[in-house]
C-alpha cells in the first residue's frame, strides 16, 4: 500500500481504539478500517498488472568490457499518468549506473552498465510497481522481458580510432600517423622531390627522362605477419584497476590488430598458459578481426604458471616466416623471468619479437606509500621487490636486443600502436 493508504488505515485504528472511551466508535472504527482494507485492495487491483505492461530493452548485442554501455529501456501501459517505480534487474559485475526510477507510465530510462569481466550476460527482467487510480495501494509485477548480450574486449575502441581516423585527429588518441614519405622499402609512386627529401629518395631515371628532379615514395611493406602471443596464465588473472590484465592486454591487442589489418598486413593469434591452448594462423582482411574476436571470446586466465619453453617452441615451428611477435605476458618469478629471455633471444634469429606486460597500479602505489604501520611497511617491501624483478627481467630483455612494452592500462594501446607504426616505418621487419 502507499503512505496514503497507510493513513487511512491509521485514521481507522484511532477510531477502534477510542472504542475503549466510546462503545460507539468501536463499530464505527470497525466499518472505516473494513472499508479502508476493500478500497485499498480494489485500488491495487485497478492498478496496470502483467496483462497491460510491457517491457523492451535496447542495448548492443555486444558490449564492450571496460567501458560504459548505453541501455534504454521503455515501459507501456494502456493507463497512461499512472504514477510507478521501475527497478531494472542487472547481473553482478555489470556495474549500472542506475537500477531504479520513479516514473509516470509510460516511460522511456537509460542507463549504462560497465562490465568488468567477458562473457554471456542476460539484463533484465524489470519489476515494476504501479500505484492505483485513487493513490491507496499499489500493484508489483515483474515482467519477464529480458535481453541476452555478449561482453567482449573493448569494441568502442576501435569505433573511436575510425571516427579519429577519417577526421585526421588520431593525436587525440596518442597515435601518430604513420605514411610519411620516403620511410618504409615498399614502392608506391614516382613523384616530384620536395627540398627535404634525403638524398637517396632521388630518382634518377625519372629526373633524366622529365628534366625534374623526382623522388621514389617508398610505404611500410604491406602483407607482413602480426602474431598476438596471449599469455592467459595465473598471472594474467592479476587485476589491474577493475579489469583482469588479461582482458586489458585482449583490449590492446584488438586495436592493434585492426591497424595493422587496416594498414595491410596479416594478423594471428597464440594463445597459451603451462601449454599452448588456441592459435589464429596470421591472414589480412577485414574478416580477420571477427576471427581473432572468436578466438580470444573463450580465453579465460588459467591457474597454472605460463610455459614459454613450450608456448614458443611450439611458435617457432608453427609460423617459421618472420614475424612480428607481440607477446602479451606478467613476470614477476625471476625463473619465469629467465624462461622468457632465453626464449626471446632464441626467437629473435628469425622473428621481431615486442615483449607487452601491464603495469598494476595499485603495486605502484602500493611501492610508493608511506608506511604507517607494520602492515604497511610489508606491503611497501613485498612491491618493492616484485616491481624489482619485472624491471631486472625487462632490463635483461631489452639489454638482448628485444623490444619491450610496460604501461599502465590507460596508455597501453596508444603505446603498443605507435611501437607498431614505428617498427613499420623502420623497415624492422
Amino acid at each position: 500500500m502507499t503512505w496514503r493508504g497507510a493513513g487511512l488505515l491509521l485514521v481507522s485504528i484511532a477510531i477502534v481504539a477510542g472504542g475503549a472511551a466510546v462503545a460507539a466508535l468501536f463499530v464505527v472504527g470497525l466499518a472505516v478500517l473494513a472499508a479502508s482494507v476493500v478500497a485499498i485492495v480494489v485500488d491495487s487491483r485497478r492498478a496496470p498488472g502483467k496483462s497491460v505492461l510491457r517491457v523492451h530493452r535496447v542495448c548492443n548485442d555486444l558490449l564492450s568490457v571496460g567501458v560504459a554501455n548505453r541501455v534504454s529501456l521503455a515501459i507501456t501501459a494502456r493507463s497512461a499518468g499512472a504514477p510507478a517505480i521501475m527497478y531494472e534487474r542487472v547481473p553482478p559485475g555489470l556495474h549500472p549506473s542506475r537500477t531504479r526510477w520513479d516514473v509516470h507510465l509510460p516511460a522511456e530510462v537509460e542507463y549504462t552498465v560497465t562490465p568488468v569481466a567477458r562473457g554471456d550476460v542476460i539484463l533484465g527482467p524489470a519489476t515494476v510497481r504501479v500505484t492505483g487510480p485513487w493513490g491507496l495501494g499499489w500493484r508489483q509485477t515483474t515482467v519477464a522481458a529480458q535481453r541476452p548480450a555478449r561482453v567482449d574486449p573493448n569494441l568502442a575502441a576501435i569505433d573511436v580510432y575510425e571516427a579519429l581516423a577519417r577526421r585526421g585527429q588520431l593525436a587525440e588518441l596518442g597515435l601518430r600517423t604513420m605514411r610519411l614519405r620516403t620511410e618504409g622499402s615498399e614502392f608506391e609512386r614516382v613523384r616530384e622531390a620536395f627540398p627535404d627529401d634525403p638524398l637517396r629518395a632521388i630518382n634518377w631515371r625519372a629526373t633524366a627522362r622529365t628534366g625534374r628532379l623526382m623522388a621514389s615514395e617508398l610505404i611500410p611493406e604491406r602483407a607482413q605477419p602480426l602474431v598476438i602471443c596471449l599469455d592467459h596464465g595465473r598471472l594474467m588473472g592479476i587485476g589491474a584497476g577493475e579489469l583482469t590484465k588479461l582482458d586489458h592486454a585482449i583490449n590492446a591487442a584488438l586495436l592493434l590488430v585492426h591497424v595493422a589489418l587496416r594498414a595491410g598486413d596479416r594478423a594471428g593469434m597464440l594463445a597459451f598458459s603451462d601449454t599452448v591452448t588456441d592459435t589464429l594462423p596470421p591472414r589480412a582482411g577485414t574478416a580477420q578481426l571477427r576471427r581473432f574476436l572468436d578466438a580470444t571470446r573463450p580465453i579465460q586466465p588459467g591457474e597454472t604458471e605460463a610455459d614459454y619453453d613450450d608456448a614458443l617452441a611450439f611458435f617457432s615451428r608453427w609460423q617459421t616466416r618472420r614475424s612480428l611477435v607481440v607477446i602479451f605476458t606478467d613476470v614477476l618469478d625471476p625463473d619465469q623471468g629467465r624462461a622468457l629471455i632465453r626464449q626471446c633471444v632464441r626467437l629473435r634469429r628469425r622473428h621481431l619479437p615486442l615483449v607487452v606486460t601491464v603495469r598494476d597500479p595499485a603495486l605502484d602505489d602500493a611501492a610508493n606509500t608511506v608506511p604507517r604501520t607494520g602492515n604497511d611497511a610489508y606491503a611497501r617491501a613485498v612491491a618493492g621487490g616484485l616491481i624489482a624483478d619485472r624491471d631486472d627481467t625487462l632490463r635483461m630483455l631489452r639489454s638482448s636486443g628485444v623490444e619491450t612494452i610496460d604501461a599502465d592500462a590507460r596508455t597501453l594501446s596508444p603505446r603498443l600502436v605507435n611501437r607498431y607504426l614505428d617498427l613499420k616505418r623502420r623497415a624492422r621487419l
